[in-house]
């Protein structure tokens, strides 16, 4: 089976993570309305990985450990945060626009279901994305803002999402070195713990993030004063 996976974004952040704006930033979204910006994080997430997946690798932020590349292809109303691909440590240097929502996953995978792959079932893409995250990494997940621990909901102290089925476009130089016939419009569904941020105040900001010894993630955010 042609297997990809990214310990680098998140787990099955169920869509209640939210909790006020009007909370302090190193709130994260807990309690209120199941989406953001009108989608729920599982559907957010799938826009974060079609972000991901179709930036070529010679300017990926999933590859670069520095945060040259974070503005690479973003766009809307959240900017998206990446790990590193196939897990690791980065100290990445990242300028925001201010009035940005941040999404970043704390460890994640997907399934592709690939051209090289037997036909299976959504069920079975779903099982594959879960089965490539560590088993055990669930209780050991941590992620802080200037140094305060990001709050969740109590009941799910880090929660998970899956994201619905979709499709991506590789470029020629994508993540995998391979064809991107046998990549582009094929099914995909991600499994991960994610975090979504609600906009940060202008000026400095630590981000850390940390899944077991998969990866773990240091941001030095630089929130700009204009959108």
């Amino acid at each position: 089976m042609f297997k990809k996976h990214l310990f680098t974004n998140t787990h099955k952040l169920f869509a209640g993570l939210l909790v006020g704006a009007l909370m302090a930033p190193s709130i994260a979204f807990a309690y209120s309305t199941p989406t953001v910006l009108g989608k729920t994080v599982g559907e957010w997430s799938a826009k974060w990985w079609q972000w991901a997946l179709a930036i070529p690798a010679s300017v990926n932020p999933m590859l670069d450990t520095t945060g040259a590349f974070c503005d690479v292809n973003q766009t809307g109303p959240a900017w998206f945060l990446a790990g590193v691909f196939t897990g690791g440590t980065a100290d990445r240097n990242c300028i925001v626009p201010k009035g940005k929502y941040i999404l970043f996953p704390i460890v994640n995978s997907f399934w592709i279901n690939s051209a090289w792959d037997d036909p299976h079932t959504e069920t079975e893409y779903r099982q594959f994305a879960n089965d490539t995250l560590p088993p055990s990494i669930g209780g050991d997940l941590e992620a802080t803002l200037d140094g305060q621990p990001i709050i969740f909901n109590p009941d799910t102290p880090i929660v998970r999402s899956q994201s619905p089925v979709f499709t991506a476009n590789f470029p020629v130089d994508n993540v995998f070195g391979l064809d991107p016939n046998g990549l582009t419009g094929y099914p995909i569904v991600s499994d991960g713990f994610w975090v979504m941020l609600p906009p940060l105040n202008p000026g400095e900001h630590v981000l850390h993030f940390r899944a077991g010894e998969t990866q773990d993630i240091t941001y030095h955010l630089t929130i700009g004063s204009r959108p």
